[in-house]
């Protein structure tokens, strides 16, 4: 994980967003690769509200961001956002168990005191537990010979959802808007299937339903001329004799 970002999400729209922790930097940043990715955090962080979806991936290059968001104790449930950096080759099941761990131990430690804290970054000595838990995550060697044994405690990562970076601050748009459009594509295209799938069925009705009627009635006269009673043998030629 390159950094990790702790926050406040805000409770209501016109709210900003408050930074409770962060991860030191343990690297240098000889190409500003890292600054660049802070700002999108940043802006990440802007864009999350309560409605957010959670767990939620974001594709970014050759890294991708990873949060979820948990509830906090309190009156008014105040909701935190967990969330770090990770290259994209880093297997997204250990980047949220990483974040899975931060928020039991976060949430343990200061749950109680996050509605009341109006000063960003008020619990930056958390550091350590980030730093600590960053390096038992970091060396997937040494996991890799454990993974068949973890992997009935892993969680399930189907039901993630994933995004584009672009998606997300292309047009600085917040994170459920973002969902809520393709939600709406997603309707949209199981309607137009089923439209479509209606008028190819009034199509095969109007090809195939002529037929079936000419079919059904051939069927009903072959059936009334078979059912007739056959005549008496010589009685038409009795009627014949009678009559002269």
């Amino acid at each position: 994980m390159k950094f990790t970002l702790i926050f406040r999400v805000p409770a209501s729209p016109g709210q900003l967003p408050m930074p409770l922790a962060a991860s030191m930097d343990d690297e240098k940043d000889v190409n500003g690769e890292l600054e660049k990715f802070k700002g999108q955090a940043k802006k990440i962080m802007r864009q999350t509200s309560m409605t957010s979806p959670s767990p939620c991936t974001i594709e970014a290059g050759a890294y991708s961001f990873h949060y979820v968001i948990a509830e906090a104790p309190g009156p008014s449930t105040p909701k935190i956002c967990f969330l770090t950096l990770a290259e994209k080759s880093y297997p997204r099941r250990f980047a949220f168990d990483y974040l899975d761990d931060l928020q039991k131990e976060f949430l343990q430690l200061h749950g109680q005191q996050i509605e009341s804290v109006e000063r960003p970054y008020k619990f930056i000595t958390f550091d350590t537990f980030i730093q600590k838990t960053k390096k038992l995550y970091m060396d997937t060697r040494a996991n890799r010979n454990n993974l068949k044994m973890m992997s009935e405690d892993l969680r399930d990562i189907q039901g993630i959802m994933t995004k584009n970076i672009q998606e997300v601050l292309g047009r600085g748009e917040k994170l459920e808007t973002v969902t809520n459009r393709s939600s709406q594509l997603s309707m949209e295209t199981k309607r137009f299937k089923d439209k479509a799938t209606s008028l190819y069925r009034d199509l095969l009705l109007r090809q195939w339903a002529p037929i079936a009627v000419v079919a059904s009635s051939s069927s009903f006269s072959c059936g009334s001329f078979t059912d007739r009673a056959p005549a008496p043998p010589g009685g038409r030629g009795r009627a014949a004799a009678a009559e002269l």
